[in-house]
């Protein structure tokens, strides 16, 4: 029965707009995510304190057994206030996926100078555009859990990829990692010995690489089978036509396309 309600479920996808912000908003209070506020913004937006017991004072002590936690609340308050001050200029842009009209998948895509939107704040580089030709950015990826190897991700990059030509197309940039791997033992001996240890260091040397035509031996991405990587796969871009230009990291390779 399960199987052959997947089968019947109707996926459509919208963009983020003020008329589905509400969707956008419903969707991110059922995730764990930031609302891409990072990349919109530069950074995370700070703690309303430097302890706990600051953040405590402010705000109230977390409840677990009423599943309360007043940070979380906080922070989904101010992340959505962020983002819809940047929709109501124009400067946010992503696109929402619906199974049967409910929003279960999200990716964010946006024009360089506005991914982040330029401030007074130094921008780490990891998150600035790497190549200076790149015109468009898509950035993020979010599925809820139980529509997850289900082709929500894939469906939200092809309307995003469509958003972009109908607002002028150009070059998109795009920096996903080439492919994931799970091994248990991993965890445990950073837990034992240190993520930057000898011993580590030493098991990392027999982790699974993948050769990329024009970029050379790539390592996977260590990701458990819960988590998924918030920028993407490279097969998902290369359906599309996108080629990988460079490297980006251990694991990940820029890749562009020009629509």
């Amino acid at each position: 029965m399960a199987a052959e309600a997947q089968k019947q479920t109707r996926f459509t996808t919208k963009e983020l707009s003020k008329r589905t912000f509400t969707d956008f908003e419903r969707f991110f209070a059922q995730v764990h995510g930031c609302m891409c506020v990072l990349y919109s913004l530069g950074g995370h937006i700070p703690n309303p304190g430097r302890t706990a017991k600051e953040i405590a004072e402010r705000l109230g002590e977390p409840d677990r057994s009423q599943r309360r936690f007043p940070l979380q609340e906080w922070r989904h308050q101010q992340e959505a206030e962020a983002i819809k001050e940047l929709l109501w200029k124009g400067q946010a842009h992503g696109i929402l996926v619906y199974a049967d009209g409910e929003p279960v998948g999200w990716c964010q895509y946006g024009r360089t100078g506005e991914l982040p939107v330029a401030g007074t704040k130094k921008i780490p580089t990891r998150l600035i555009a790497k190549d200076p030709t790149s015109e468009w950015r898509i950035t993020c990826f979010t599925t809820r859990m139980d529509y997850r190897r289900r082709g929500v991700a894939t469906m939200a990059l092809e309307a995003a990829v469509d958003a972009i030509r109908k607002h002028g197309g150009g070059w998109v940039e795009a920096t996903p990692i080439v492919f994931a791997h799970h091994d248990p033992q991993l965890p445990k001996l950073r837990r034992t010995y240190g993520w930057r240890s000898e011993e580590v260091k030493e098991y990392l040397k027999s982790w699974p690489v993948k050769d990329v035509p024009g970029i050379g031996s790539v390592k996977a991405a260590d990701l458990s089978p819960r988590t998924a990587p918030h920028n993407g796969l490279m097969s998902m871009f290369e359906r599309l036509g996108f080629e990988p230009s460079q490297r980006d990291g251990e694991a990940g390779v820029v890749m562009r396309l020009k629509v």
